[in-house]
């Protein structure tokens, strides 16, 4: 364990082994760090939060202070950040609007410097969100998402898992998964083949997406007839029934 001599931290604070802290960071009471963490220089963490193994938290960091949200009366909520997930320079994750309720970070994600996390954000597994985006409140990213640079997302949409989003879009509608969004405004451009192949997708797999892409992409057809579509020619494809669970949860329309 290597501690900085200036480092604050309250003992109402849980620390694990092994934990690097770096000078001038401050740890409130209430956080909880768990083993093998690493933490930057002038990182202040406050709230109800729990960090898991293995998190690294890079220089002037801030996370765990409260929503930027009006309706927002000091309730006891949470942060959860899973294992293995790194956190860069000067990001901000506020913790939730609502007694109880958790901003929550899964395991191995990767947070460039700068990005921002809002109140009652849900990251799944896996999810990148590169430099400078921003994730309003009540927004869902679903396992192993890519946000490139600069992205905004409005508040409760959600981000379908292993899609990929060009930077500088501006998300205002639900993602399905699996695809590749660009433009503006950003529409679907294609699948995520890559990620697909990264992620151990067979060919047969991909082609099966590949179908509800066209689905999607021919404008003609309603939401409710390519469910219908799915749920009839599709049916016991894991593949295809993680596009009719977004369908079903999706509340703000869905980008085509």
């Amino acid at each position: 364990m290597s501690i900085h001599p200036t480092v604050v931290i309250s003992d109402k604070a849980i620390i694990g082994n092994n934990v690097d802290i770096g000078p001038y960071t401050v740890i409130d009471k209430g956080v909880t760090i768990g083993d093998n963490v690493k933490i930057g220089p002038a990182v202040y963490i406050t709230g109800v939060t729990e960090i898991k193994e293995n998190v690294y938290i890079g220089k002037g960091s801030v996370i765990g202070t409260p929503p930027q949200d009006r309706s927002y009366k000091g309730e006891d909520s949470k942060v959860y950040i899973g294992k293995n997930t790194i956190i860069r320079e000067y990001v901000t994750i506020h913790k939730a609007t609502g007694e109880r309720n958790s901003t929550k970070i899964g395991e191995d994600c990767y947070i460039m410097a700068y990005a921002h996390i809002a109140h009652n954000c849900q990251l799944g597994n896996g999810v990148t969100i590169a430099n400078y985006s921003a994730l309003s409140g009540y927004v869902e990213v679903d396992d192993r998402a890519f946000l490139s640079g600069y992205v905004g997302v409005h508040q409760f949409v959600k981000i379908g898992k292993l899609t990929m989003i060009e930077g500088y879009s501006k998300i205002s509608k639900d993602v399905p998964p699996y695809l590749l969004i660009a433009g503006t405004p950003p529409k679907m451009f294609n699948i995520n083949i890559v990620g697909l192949k990264r992620a151990g997708f067979t060919e047969e797999q991909i082609q099966r997406i590949e179908k509800v892409f066209k689905l999607l992409y021919d404008k003609s057809n309603t939401l409710k007839e390519i469910r219908e579509i799915l749920s009839k020619e599709f049916v016991n494809y894991e593949e295809i029934d993680a596009f009719i669970e977004f369908f079903n949860r999706s509340s703000r329309g869905i980008i085509r």
